[in-house]
């Protein structure tokens, strides 16, 4: 099942979450990607690298088994508030990174990115239908920047904050943070990630709108792979 079917499934529940360690390396563009732009086409072909496109916007990711997929379906008050709902969420996450390491350095920079003093550890991307709102992070835990670097050329576009950084040294892991293991912070996340949520959506979140489920579940099944 693709990521973002396996959350718009559970869209008739107020609030869904879903947390996945990826088996494979995939490549993941933002809605409003260019593969030919952002994908090393070639390189992911010859590895048998399959391309993907999410519903939502941001830029392009690997996914690999050194990261931590986090999703959230949540039924929202207002229409547009994008910038704020992705301050909240974004907090939910960094207040789990600073219940585990202990360390305060942690915000958000660019429009939606997780950073660790000025390198980037969290992706995001936010989907919205009216009233539903599907967040999605990728949380670096340990990096493959070898493939990182031969599938995704230097962005098309990048936050000020990058400097034309590459992506070895704009990049970091969790691991070099704390200890903890992919399989330790999918635990972690699992245990504690929803309190974080409700607590930033506390005066935010509302039930689902029954007349709004139906096309939500219709996006279900839009992605496929570009390579195949």
């Amino acid at each position: 099942m693709w990521i973002d079917d396996q959350v718009l499934d559970r869209c008739d529940e107020s609030l869904a979450i879903e947390l996945w360690v990826p088996s494979k390396s995939i490549v993941v563009l933002g809605r409003s990607n260019r593969a030919d732009r952002e994908v090393n086409l070639e390189a992911c072909l010859s590895d048998g690298v399959e391309v993907f496109k999410r519903l939502g916007g941001g830029g392009t990711v690997l996914l690999h088994d050194g990261c931590l997929v986090a999703s959230v379906g949540v039924w929202v008050k207002e229409f547009y508030a994008n910038d704020r709902y992705f301050r909240l969420l974004n907090q939910s996450v960094i207040d789990c990174f600073r219940s585990v390491t202990g360390l305060q350095d942690f915000s958000q920079r660019g429009h939606s990115d997780i950073v660790f003093g000025d390198r980037k550890l969290v992706g995001t991307s936010l989907f919205r239908s009216r009233n539903y709102l599907l967040f999605q992070a990728s949380i670096l835990i340990h990096p493959r920047l070898t493939e990182i670097e031969r599938y995704l050329p230097h962005p098309s576009a990048e936050p000020d904050y990058r400097q034309g950084r590459q992506h070895r040294s704009f990049l970091m892991g969790l691991a070099e943070l704390h200890s903890f293991s992919v399989a330790e912070w999918l635990t972690y996340f699992n245990r504690h990630w929803s309190e974080r949520v409700i607590e930033q959506l506390l005066d935010e979140k509302i039930a689902s709108v029954p007349t709004q489920v139906d096309h939500v579940k219709s996006r279900r099944g839009e992605q496929h792979s570009l390579n195949s």
